[in-house]
């Protein structure tokens, strides 16, 4: 009797089933390490999405890549995610304790906008960087994506902005003198803007362009390019009619040159306006100028 019972086991394990049991355990148990793996690199995304991305530091300087429609500061730091709290848990040793919104926010982008900010990590370092803004010694470049093509490569739009009375108590919009009775304490506006490529962005005419704004009035860029009848993809506040299917406003700070005696700084991001990055949604039929020799020839006129 004991020895059939040895005989079958020995059978069982000699047949090929065992290998398929084996087999399948295994596969189930490379599922699982899978599963746990997958939702362990949701958790590293969940935690990037809760960082700053970091493109230059020093002991005088934080220079990040601020995501689009993501406010700086709020006053309503519980509840309202901003780059400043976002930071104060990333950055606990650069909070500045005397101040109100904890770092030295020395310029801003708006909320649609994304790109590069520089924040001075000391009060020397901001006191300069402010000056040379105020100065408009900074050189700012920006990338953009503009409704319909351009009838032009190169332009100059020096057009003066103010306050649009409609919403004389908020940041909400702002207006040019060409709309003279909207336009409250008009200062000059200068923006220049170079063609890069011409194509489609969910088939419509798109063109790509490099901005340069010499002076800094609030949402000078967008109202700019409004004015010349380009507007800013994605920009729902200066379009004419409202265009919901966009993911974002494609408006990015793309270069950002700090002339100082602390020490200067010349930062870029890449491109995130390629065909690639918008996973080819962006078409580009034409191009006019390369970003390797945009810079020199914006500078030039």
């Amino acid at each position: 009797m004991i020895d059939e019972i040895v005989d079958r086991i020995v059978q069982f394990f000699s047949t090929g089933l065992v290998e398929k049991i084996i087999k399948a355990f295994l596969v189930l148990c490379d599922r699982f390490v899978n599963f746990i793996l997958s939702l362990c690199e949701g958790n590293n995304y969940k935690k990037k999405d809760e960082t700053v991305d970091v493109l230059y530091t020093s002991g005088n300087f934080l220079v990040i890549n601020k995501k689009h429609d993501l406010l700086i500061n709020s006053n309503d730091t519980k509840k309202v995610k901003t780059v400043q709290t976002i930071m104060r848990k990333q950055f606990p040793e650069y909070v500045q304790d005397n101040l109100t919104h904890d770092f030295y926010f020395a310029h801003r982008l708006d909320f649609a906008t994304s790109g590069i900010l520089c924040i001075p990590l000391n009060k020397n370092a901001c006191k300069e960087v402010c000056q040379v803004f105020e100065e408009q010694r900074a050189r700012k470049y920006y990338l953009a994506l503009l409704r319909g093509h351009t009838d032009f490569d190169e332009e100059v739009i020096d057009i003066a902005i103010g306050e649009d009375v409609r919403f004389k108590d908020t940041s909400k919009k702002m207006c040019t003198i060409l709309e003279d009775e909207l336009c409250q304490n008009p200062r000059r506006s200068i923006t220049k803007v170079l063609v890069l490529d011409r194509g489609y962005y969910n088939g419509k005419p798109v063109t790509k362009v490099l901005l340069r704004p010499i002076t800094g009035r609030r949402h000078q860029l967008r109202l700019h390019c409004s004015q010349i009848g380009h507007v800013i993809v994605g920009d729902y506040t200066y379009s004419l009619k409202i265009d919901t299917s966009p993911p974002r406003m494609f408006l990015h700070a793309f270069r950002l040159v700090l002339p100082n005696t602390i020490e200067n700084l010349d930062i870029q991001t890449d491109d995130p306006f390629t065909e690639k990055a918008l996973k080819y949604k962006w078409k580009v039929v034409e191009q006019v100028n390369s970003i390797a020799n945009a810079f020199d020839i914006i500078d030039s006129f």
